[in-house]
């Protein structure tokens, strides 16, 4: 479910889907599941125990970060919600999951708002980010899209165009070391998700040192975008799944990377708001 043009590369080769680690994926699924629960029963406590903190969180196109206990506890106002949209209940009707690590799951949700006679008035797209930290798992990032039903119907494709755009003059100004494009290419606060660390930069001067870093200790030449599943739209939110290729400066394929992408429009700017990624297990390669 929700792949928008096939897996495949530029030249339209048909590639495959990356290996799924079937523990941590059932752990992720479970704790997607807990989280609905916990939402059905307007119960904040249980909220907070699906989560990690710092918990990274767009309810729409607008970033929250929740950095504290306190935070994480100050949840949804469920009476107002029940009260504006005459919310009765939410139903989970898909949890998928197409990339994952020993420590790292993105799982793409379908999911459904109804009122108390069971109308359902809304349906929702959600990525959750699972990661685990010294050995407790929780979801790290959330990003929600709800679409009223009978209400717009517009099919976004503008957006996942320039969403897609934005992912690949990215990936090319990374390979360019150039901390000017990277900075237009972004929205602060910016948050990488690398393995199952998490990364807030908040400035163009964090940005400008991760790629003087990267610059030192990069091995490949230049990068490729692979395939690009689109897994949640709206007119100014875009969430992809890719696999970004590394290639040695002989051409040889180095890596092969699992990234999720959520790039959001702000002001009128397409940019990168949250990048999660993670080293895939490779048959080219034959490790890690």
């Amino acid at each position: 479910m929700g792949v928008e043009g096939g897996p495949l590369d530029r030249a339209g080769s048909e590639l495959t889907v990356p290996h799924v680690h079937q523990h941590p994926v059932l752990e992720a699924e479970r704790l997607v599941r807990a989280r609905f629960a916990a939402w059905n029963r307007a119960d904040l406590s249980g909220l907070r125990a699906v989560l990690h903190v710092p918990h990274v969180s767009l309810p729409g196109h607008r970033l929250t970060i929740r950095e504290s206990e306190p935070d994480l506890l100050r949840g949804p106002d469920f009476r107002a919600l029940a009260s504006v949209e005459s919310w009765h209940a939410s139903a989970l009707d898909d949890v998928d999951v197409r990339q994952s690590s020993p420590d790292k799951v993105h799982c793409v949700v379908r999911f459904g708002r109804n009122a108390a006679d069971g109308t359902r008035y809304a349906n929702g797209q959600a990525v959750y980010v699972v990661t685990n930290h010294e050995g407790r798992w929780g979801i790290q990032v959330s990003s929600v899209t709800l679409r009223p039903i009978g209400v717009g119907g517009a099919d976004d494709d503008d957006a996942v165009e320039a969403a897609t755009s934005v992912l690949r003059r990215w990936v090319d100004a990374r390979d360019g070391d150039d901390p000017l494009a990277l900075r237009r290419l972004v929205h602060l606060p910016f948050v990488d998700v690398e393995g199952a660390r998490v990364h807030v930069r908040r400035s163009g001067t964090a940005l400008r040192r991760d790629v003087i870093q990267q610059t030192a200790a990069r091995q490949w030449r230049h990068s490729c975008v692979r395939q690009v599943h689109v897994r949640e739209r709206s007119a100014h939110k875009v969430t992809v799944e890719a696999e970004i290729a590394r290639y040695e400066p002989g051409g040889s394929l180095l890596a092969r990377h699992a990234a999720l992408v959520v790039v959001t429009q702000l002001q009128g700017r397409w940019a990168l708001q949250v990048y999660s990624s993670f080293l895939m297990s490779s048959p080219e390669l034959g490790r890690r």
